[in-house]
C-alpha cells in the first residue's frame, strides 16, 4: 500500500446463505480471499512460530465450516487511485448458530478417508494427498493433534438465549481501518437478530466469536466483546513451538 490515501469506491454487500455459495461460483474466491488476509495477519504473530499454512485447504473446507445454515456476506470495492483498477472482494463476515464443540469430527474422519482412497489408487504415492500439501508424517501428526482437541472451558452459563457465531470477518490489508470490519458485525447482528425473531425467540441474542487469543483477543474486546472460555495448547501443536490459546467471546444483544 502506498503512502496515498485511499480512495475507494464501495459497492453493495452480497449475502449469500451457504446453501448458494457454490451456485454463486463464489466458494474458490472466498477461500483464496480468506487465506490471504489469514497469511498476512499470520506474519504479524512470528512469535507464535506457526507453520505456513492455508486458512482453508480448498474451497470445500469454507463451504463445510460455514454448515448448512450459515449466511456469509461479501463486501466489494474498486481502487480509485489505480487506473483500470477492477471490482473485488475487500472484506467479508459471516454468522451461523453457535455450537460451543470444536467441530472437528468431520475433518478427521474425511482426512482418514482420502487416506484409504490414496492407498485403494495404485497410481497414487502412500504419503502424497490429492493436492500434494500433506506427507503421511505430516497428516499423522495433525489428525494426532485434532483428536486431542475437547471441549472448551466456559463460563458463558447454560441458558436458552439464542447463540450465533461470527465467522471469516477478513478486511484486505489495504482496506483497514475504514470501518469496514464493523459495517460488516453490524451486518451480522441484523440478520442474527431477524432470523432469531422470524424463529420466534428472544427478545435477547448473544454474538459468538472463536479465536486465538495472541492474535485476536484485543480486538474483539475492543468491539464489546467479553472472553467467557478457554482453551490451551500445548507446544508443538500446528507447529507452534510457544503453544497457544483458543478463546470464546461473547457480546449481548436485543432483537430489533
Amino acid at each position: 500500500m502506498t503512502d496515498d490515501v485511499l480512495t475507494p469506491q464501495r459497492f453493495e454487500i452480497e449475502r449469500i446463505p451457504s446453501r448458494d455459495l457454490a451456485a454463486a461460483s463464489k466458494l474458490e474466491s472466498i477461500c483464496k480471499f480468506a487465506n490471504d488476509v489469514f497469511a498476512d495477519r499470520q506474519r504479524d504473530f512470528p512469535e507464535l512460530g506457526f507453520e505456513e499454512g492455508k486458512r482453508f485447504e480448498r474451497p470445500q473446507d469454507f463451504q463445510d465450516e460455514m454448515g448448512p445454515s450459515a449466511v456469509t456476506f461479501i463486501q466489494y470495492g474498486r481502487d480509485l487511485r489505480k487506473p483500470n483498477s477492477e471490482v473485488e472482494i475487500i472484506a467479508t463476515a459471516g454468522c451461523k448458530p453457535w455450537n460451543i464443540a470444536f467441530k472437528l469430527d468431520e475433518r478427521v474422519e474425511r482426512m482418514r478417508e482420502e487416506r484409504r482412497a490414496r492407498e485403494r489408487e495404485a497410481t497414487k504415492s502412500l504419503g502424497e494427498n490429492n493436492d500434494g500439501f500433506y506427507t503421511e508424517a505430516h497428516e499423522d501428526q495433525l489428525l494426532e493433534s485434532l483428536e486431542k482437541i475437547g471441549p472448551i472451558t466456559h463460563s458463558d452459563g447454560q441458558d436458552d438465549v439464542p447463540r450465533w457465531e461470527v465467522m471469516t470477518v477478513c478486511v484486505h490489508p489495504d482496506w483497514q481501518k475504514q470501518g469496514l470490519a464493523e459495517k460488516l458485525l453490524e451486518v451480522v447482528r441484523e440478520e442474527v437478530s431477524s432470523q432469531v425473531k422470524a424463529q420466534g425467540k428472544g427478545p435477547e441474542f448473544k454474538l459468538m466469536v472463536r479465536t486465538l487469543k495472541e492474535m485476536n483477543e484485543k480486538y474483539w474486546l475492543s468491539k464489546g466483546f467479553k472472553t467467557v472460555g478457554e482453551k490451551s495448547f500445548e507446544p508443538g501443536l500446528f507447529g507452534s513451538p510457544t503453544g497457544f490459546h483458543m478463546i470464546d467471546m461473547s457480546r449481548d444483544h436485543r432483537v430489533d
